[in-house]
C-alpha cells in the first residue's frame, strides 16, 4: 500500500469513529455523566431562583438594593458553575442533555417588606446545592473516578460550604431585625450595599483565613 493509499484508509477510518469515545476515559462511566446533568439542572434551578430574589429587590415597593446585589452575584455564580459543568462533561467526552427549568415561586414580601421567609428560601436552596454536590463527589468515589471527584471538590464544594454558612447567618440576622421592622433592616442592607453584596462576615467563616490571622498574631 501506497502512502497516499494509507493516509486515505486512515482518513477514512477516523472519519466513521465517534471521536468522543475516543476522548471519553474508560472509567467516565454513564452513572457519572447522568449525575453530572442533574446537578447541572439544579445549578440552573437556582440560577433561575436567584435571578427572580434580585429583580423583586428592585422593585420600587421593596427598594432593597444590597440584598438585590446578594441575590445577582449567586444568580451569575449560578450560571457560571452550570457553564462550567457542561465544560467539562465535553472535555471527558460526555453530552450536554438539557431539561427544562421550573419557574420559581418565591416571592419578596412587599406587605411589609420582610427578608425572614425568601432568605430562608436561599439558605435551602445553598444547602440542596451542597448536599447534591456530596452525591456527586460520592458517584464519583462509586465510579473510580478520582479526577472527577478532585474537579468538583475543588471547583464547587469547599466555596458551597461556605455559602451554606453565610446564608445561615444572613437569616439569623433577618430574624434579628425583623423583631423590630424598619430601621434594622435598612442597616442590614445598607452593609450588603457597601459591601457589594458580599456578606460582610464571610471572611470569619473561612478557617483559612482564621487560620492566618492566628499565625499572624504578633505575641
Amino acid at each position: 500500500m501506497s502512502s497516499k493509499q494509507e493516509v486515505l484508509e486512515a482518513i477514512k477510518q477516523l472519519s466513521d469513529k465517534n471521536l468522543d469515545t475516543e476522548v471519553r476515559a474508560t472509567g467516565f462511566k454513564e452513572e457519572l455523566e447522568e449525575a453530572i446533568r442533574g446537578h447541572i439542572h439544579i445549578e440552573l434551578q437556582a440560577w433561575f431562583f436567584f435571578r427572580k430574589l434580585s429583580n423583586d429587590c428592585g422593585r420600587s415597593n421593596v427598594a432593597l438594593h444590597g440584598f438585590g446585589t446578594l441575590w445577582k452575584r449567586s444568580m451569575v455564580e449560578c450560571l457560571a458553575d452550570a457553564n462550567w459543568l457542561e465544560s467539562y462533561l465535553s472535555q471527558r467526552g460526555g453530552r450536554s442533555r438539557p431539561t427544562a427549568i421550573e419557574a420559581p415561586t418565591v416571592s419578596w414580601p412587599d406587605d411589609p417588606v420582610d427578608p425572614v421567609r425568601p432568605v430562608y428560601e436561599a439558605l435551602k436552596v445553598e444547602k440542596n446545592l451542597l448536599e447534591d454536590l456530596q452525591r456527586l463527589c460520592a458517584t464519583c468515589s462509586k465510579c473510580g473516578d478520582g479526577a472527577a471527584e478532585d474537579a468538583i471538590q475543588t471547583h464547587f464544594l469547599r466555596k458551597e460550604t461556605r455559602h451554606v454558612k453565610d446564608m445561615g447567618d444572613l437569616l439569623q440576622q433577618c430574624v434579628r431585625v425583623s423583631k423590630q421592622a424598619g430601621h434594622g433592616l435598612y442597616h442590614l442592607d445598607k452593609e450588603l450595599r457597601e459591601n457589594n453584596g458580599v456578606v460582610p462576615w464571610g471572611m470569619r467563616n473561612d478557617p483559612d483565613t482564621l487560620t492566618e490571622e492566628l499565625y499572624n498574631v504578633n505575641v
